[in-house]
């Protein structure tokens, strides 16, 4: 399902419609869209045009972007339909309707699609799975709200990240990081796009013939360990090395990148398998709640009596649930769902090591 965020504008790729006449497609007389708030249930509130009954008109240019092919634009502002800051977090509905002459009828499509809280770090949807997702596993909207069903998402979307030590989207950051005397600077979540490389505390930026980029998704894939190697011009025989050599040298936050990181599939989405745990952690903690409903009228709840001293007046009696031992290791303590524990396994980042101060292996 096609998703925004709140004040993110809508591009030709996200809330679309493609008119096809026997297959082929083919320009409308007139096309037109609007926007209605679902999470209440149907038919829902219309939000866009603000006024009820009233259509955008998008059969030219801008949001007629090819032939037969249109997307949800506002005309009134010059851009894509962008949902206000005071949207309603939950699914919604694009209504289209058109007609192919000016008198023809009136026919009419729909598509349902998220608006979600604003990411940090400005990108489109900022959740791995979407409210619809969680709906389609089995959770009505009766039982679980759609600010619940949102509220455990982000959860347990911070866990997995927290478990896995990195992320799952794109973000564009800014890194500071010590040089090492190597001239290979190892980092710890994937390179997707490196905008720029400040080498040794420079304010310039290094021409990009000098490095490499190791961000490779498919073959090779450099994911589980990312990096960017300096190229230095070296020449070796059998009597001699001569060479220019550049390092990253020693310092304190004196390597500066920025780009694009994140450990995503070629389309920029999160990994199938990370969007499967995360929908069986969500559904597992909604329906399986850490504290469920409390009965004042129950007893407490004691083990079997192992000890009664007739004389003493003692009663000793063991504890609920057996004796209570330390956590286990690793994850068990937030699921014991061994699937989830295998995926977390997988895309765990690269540790952090130290390692010689010299030249990288060839």
């Amino acid at each position: 399902m096609p998703a925004l965020v709140r004040e993110q504008e809508n591009q030709v790729d996200i809330l679309n419609w493609f008119l096809t006449v026997n297959g082929v497609l083919t320009d409308a007389y007139s096309m037109e869209y609007r926007v209605f708030d679902i999470t209440g249930g149907l038919p829902g509130t219309q939000v866009f045009p603000t006024t009820p009954g009233q259509y955008e008109n998008v059969t030219n240019a801008p949001g007629k972007f090819g032939t037969g092919s249109y997307y949800a634009y506002d005309n009134t502002n010059l851009s894509g339909y962008t949902p206000p800051i005071t949207a309603s977090v939950g699914t919604h509905r694009v209504e289209w309707r058109w007609k192919i002459s000016d008198i023809a009828p009136y026919q009419s499509g729909f598509e349902d699609f998220e608006i979600l809280v604003q990411p940090s770090g400005g990108f489109g949807s900022n959740t791995y799975i979407t409210i619809q997702d969680v709906r389609d596993a089995g959770l009505s909207a009766t039982d679980y709200s759609d600010a619940e069903v949102l509220a455990a998402i982000e959860v347990w979307q911070t866990f997995l990240d927290r478990a896995c030590r990195q992320w799952f989207l794109p973000k564009e950051i800014t890194m500071e990081l010590d040089g090492t005397d190597s001239d290979m600077l190892h980092l710890g979540v994937p390179i997707i796009e490196l905008e720029y490389l400040k080498l040794n505390g420079s304010d310039d930026e290094l021409d990009t013939s000098y490095y490499k980029v190791y961000n490779g998704i498919t073959y090779p894939d450099d994911r589980k360990n990312p990096r960017i190697k300096l190229l230095n011009n070296q020449t070796y025989d059998i009597f001699s090395q001569n060479y220019d050599f550049m390092v990253f040298r020693k310092g304190y936050k004196n390597q500066i990148l920025k780009g694009t990181f994140g450990y995503v599939e070629s389309d920029l989405s999160p990994p199938k398998l990370i969007q499967r745990a995360l929908l069986k952690l969500v559904v597992e903690k909604l329906t399986n709640p850490v504290y469920g409903e409390v009965d004042e009228n129950l007893p407490s709840l004691v083990g079997n009596l192992i000890e009664e001293w007739t004389d003493g007046h003692k009663i000793k009696y063991a504890q609920s649930g057996g004796e209570y031992k330390p956590r286990p290791p690793g994850l068990l303590g937030i699921t014991e769902d061994a699937e989830i524990l295998q995926i977390i396994k997988l895309y765990k980042g690269p540790l952090a090591m130290a390692y010689p101060i010299n030249d990288s292996i060839r």
